[in-house]
């Protein structure tokens, strides 16, 4: 099998029985929803007992299955890239508590990264079926991108996949002028804080306070 080459860090019990084809698409059980403390502010939909509106796609591919059967929750590491995934049961947990059907409700999120980012199927086209990286704090399409079609090519790689999603808002670099100007306003800052705590007297406050706003106003000229 595919995952055999890869390095397990995490190995449980397989899964021994295969669900149904929708079943990460059914309704939150009242079992499940005694999880979620915070349900009916997530999902204002249960306010009015009305169903969450969960895309029947979402299902297991061929090669997830083949991993969960042979550990159903576990963890692979490569270099940098860790896969921390989890157990068919998780899966739906993780899906409903994060939000996912209210926000990207075609990501079927089944690992995290060990830093917040999820590794999820995007089931929006069947015949295209993408793995893409998210972060949990920041579902939204557009913030996820693109770093395999399957696991396996996923999982061979040996960068952290949030050095991907680093790519879609590159850090920007600032000028000299730039970075003295954030050093100035922050330095303001702190002086204004140490007159009120009284760690410096008025005279030396203003002083300070004088020369630092006249350099903001030359580099601004």
């Amino acid at each position: 099998m595919w995952y055999k080459k890869h390095t397990f860090f995490d190995k449980q019990d397989g899964l021994k029985e295969i669900p149904i084809s929708h079943y990460f698409s059914l309704q939150l059980t009242e079992e499940e929803i005694q999880l979620f403390p915070d349900i009916k502010k997530l999902y204002p939909e249960f306010v009015d007992n009305k169903e969450l509106s969960i895309p029947i796609e979402l299902t297991l591919t061929t090669e997830h299955q083949q991993l969960l059967e042979y550990s159903n929750g576990g963890g692979i590491i490569n270099g940098d890239r860790e896969f921390g995934y989890f157990s068919l049961q998780d899966i739906r947990y993780y899906y409903f508590a994060y939000g996912f059907p209210k926000w990207t409700p075609n990501f079927l999120p089944i690992a995290f990264n060990g830093g917040g980012k999820f590794y999820a199927y995007d089931f929006r086209n069947l015949k295209d079926i993408k793995i893409v990286a998210v972060g949990s704090g920041d579902l939204d399409y557009e913030s996820s991108v693109v770093i395999g079609i399957t696991l396996d090519e996923v999982l061979t790689k040996k960068t952290n996949i949030e050095d991907e999603l680093d790519k879609l808002y590159p850090e920007i670099k600032l000028s000299e002028k730039e970075l003295r100007k954030l050093e100035i306003k922050q330095e303001l800052i702190s002086l204004k804080n140490d007159k009120l705590v009284g760690t410096v007297d008025l005279k030396t406050y203003l002083m300070r306070k004088n020369e630092l706003e006249n350099e903001l106003k030359e580099i601004n000229t």
